[in-house]
């Protein structure tokens, strides 16, 4: 049994292993007693926190090729924190379809019509 990592009560971690990459098993002893039944997966929501993950890493990807710089990525990263709607647009970060954010991303460079979004954004830069 392995504890939740979260630390929250009746929850447990469940470590999934590819089996294609597994090349040898070892018995180190075989039970009798028939295991506890697995706890239902919600499915869709795996789903959707694998999508999301993978949309974020491809994120950090397309920014790094593109050449934006660290303190860049790291303002994309700390704005999506509170803001999902955040993209990149070549190398500036637009935020809420409003808001633009061009190099080298300080408050000043903050873009867009005039408003509680461009006030909130620039109090994030």
């Amino acid at each position: 049994e392995c504890p939740s990592s979260s630390g929250k009560p009746n929850h447990a971690d469940i470590l999934l292993v590819n089996l294609q990459y597994v090349s040898e098993v070892e018995i180190i002893n075989d039970r009798t007693e028939t295991p506890p039944p697995l706890a239902s997966l919600n499915v869709s929501k795996l789903a959707n926190k694998a999508r999301t993950e993978k949309e974020e890493k491809l994120s950090q990807a397309y920014a790094i090729s593109a050449g934006v710089s660290l303190e860049g990525q790291q303002l994309f990263q700390t704005i999506h924190k509170t803001i999902k709607d955040c993209k990149w647009q070549e190398k500036n970060i637009v935020v809420m379809e409003e808001v633009v954010i061009a190099p080298p991303y300080q408050v000043e460079n903050c873009k867009g019509k005039e408003g509680s979004a461009l006030s909130h954004v620039r109090k994030i830069v």
